[in-house]
């Protein structure tokens, strides 16, 4: 059976198999999306739609997000549980690109009696021209089941590292798809927010199989009010789980050891550099992944922070006090290759450049393969010609240096 989550909260009919597509928290009105079609359907709906009730109900609707959105949530699914045998099946579509949200759903199914049994992460959306950039291109399609009696137990220590696992299994799956497609169409079926998002699908997985979370029952814990700014276990799970995703998405181009050594803020710059040649513009996507890389202010080494319009700083547009050891990007190795590349790009001698970074760094012999390594990312994904040579210039240098002269 089909059904709303507006009508679910107070179902009068049982069903083997309930089918439901939520509301992404505040992402997505479906009540305000129905009345486009109400308004031209309700005078001569086709048949067998004519019986049909051609309202919305727009004050039914689960709406919002935090307290309200949970319990409203939670009464629906509740609700379906309890109309349906003990062998019976919900299947969810769900897609958000936020981990609060997908903690958030995580509590709703736990304090519905609900676990995880399956999670397929489905493409929905055709690529095209129009298409491209950082958005989501499917849905996650979640299977679940009634909890099973009896008490599980769950601790950190021992959740963190079966979340990972999972995670690892689960975007290592769907990268072996995406070569397959590549190789036999050309370009992958998924981006990195959806590789991304399957993290947490995958999270959710291991973690509605439990009824305690340390000594906290988890229904207990999912209704509780939370307060502001309040980082719980489940949070922080879940933000292993998409640091986890987001650490097996090595950036076209870059080489696994590479990407293993950077560190958060250079994974961020790398990662988005990566997304913008795609196309992606969109603020969220810098702040979901900035959240999974646990970069602590993203703002610094951004050029633009238009909604849909967002883009990275260009090399040229970091001033001095942006690449300074007191900044998060300034005591990187790739804000020392900024410096360098605007200091090539004003016509310094690229010997003089290189002689700075063997003075300045001091692990230079052991770091040198990799800042290679990003010069060449650089020279393939920057998007000014000038600065696309420069590094060029600078990492067939390094490359060719030989100690001693």
């Amino acid at each position: 059976m089909t059904v709303s989550n507006t009508e679910a909260s107070t179902l009068q009919y049982d069903a083997e198999f309930w089918i439901t597509d939520p509301p992404y928290a505040d992402a997505v009105n479906y009540h305000e999306i129905a009345e486009f079609f109400i308004a031209w359907l309700r005078k001569s709906p086709p048949k067998p739609f004519d019986d049909w009730v051609w309202d919305s109900r727009r004050a039914l609707a689960v709406k919002g997000s935090g307290e309200n959105f949970r319990r409203g949530m939670v009464a629906a699914y509740k609700a379906m549980a309890e109309h349906m045998p003990d062998n019976g099946m919900q299947c969810v579509m769900f897609t958000h690109q936020d981990t609060a949200v997908w903690g958030d759903l995580i509590g709703i199914f736990w304090a519905a009696g609900l676990q995880v049994i399956a999670a397929w992460y489905i493409a929905t959306e055709t690529t095209s021209e129009l298409k491209k950039g950082g958005y989501v291109q499917g849905t996650v399609i979640l299977m679940l089941k009634k909890r099973a009696a009896g008490e599980r137990t769950g601790f950190k220590q021992r959740l963190l590292p079966a979340v990972r696992q999972e995670v690892a299994r689960q975007i290592e799956t769907m990268m072996h798809l995406n070569n397959a497609v590549a190789t036999h169409h050309g370009e992958p079926v998924w981006g990195d927010s959806d590789l991304q998002m399957a993290g947490y699908a995958a999270a959710l997985k291991v973690l509605t199989a439990y009824t305690r979370i340390g000594d906290e029952d988890v229904t207990t814990f999912a209704l509780r009010p939370r307060a502001r700014g309040e980082v719980t276990v489940v949070d922080e799970i879940v933000q292993q789980a998409a640091e986890t995703a987001s650490s097996l998405l090595v950036p076209e181009g870059l080489t696994a050891d590479t990407w293993g050594r950077l560190t958060g803020i250079e994974r961020f710059v790398v990662r988005m550099m990566d997304m913008e040649t795609a196309g992606a513009a969109k603020l969220d996507n810098y702040q979901n992944f900035a959240k999974a890389f646990r970069v602590t202010d993203y703002t610094r080494v951004m050029g633009d922070m238009r909604p849909n319009n967002a883009r990275l700083k260009r090399v040229r547009e970091y001033v001095s006090r942006d690449l300074t050891d007191v900044t998060e990007i300034g005591v990187t190795r790739l804000g020392q290759l900024m410096i360098s590349l605007q200091q090539l790009l004003e016509d310094n001698e690229a010997q003089v450049i290189v002689e700075r970074l063997r003075v300045e760094m001091a692990d230079f012999l052991e770091v040198r393969s990799l800042l290679v390594d990003m010069l060449a990312f650089i020279e393939r994904k920057a998007p000014e010609s000038e600065v696309r040579s420069a590094a060029e210039v600078l990492g067939a240098r390094l490359k060719n240096l030989r100690f001693g002269d």
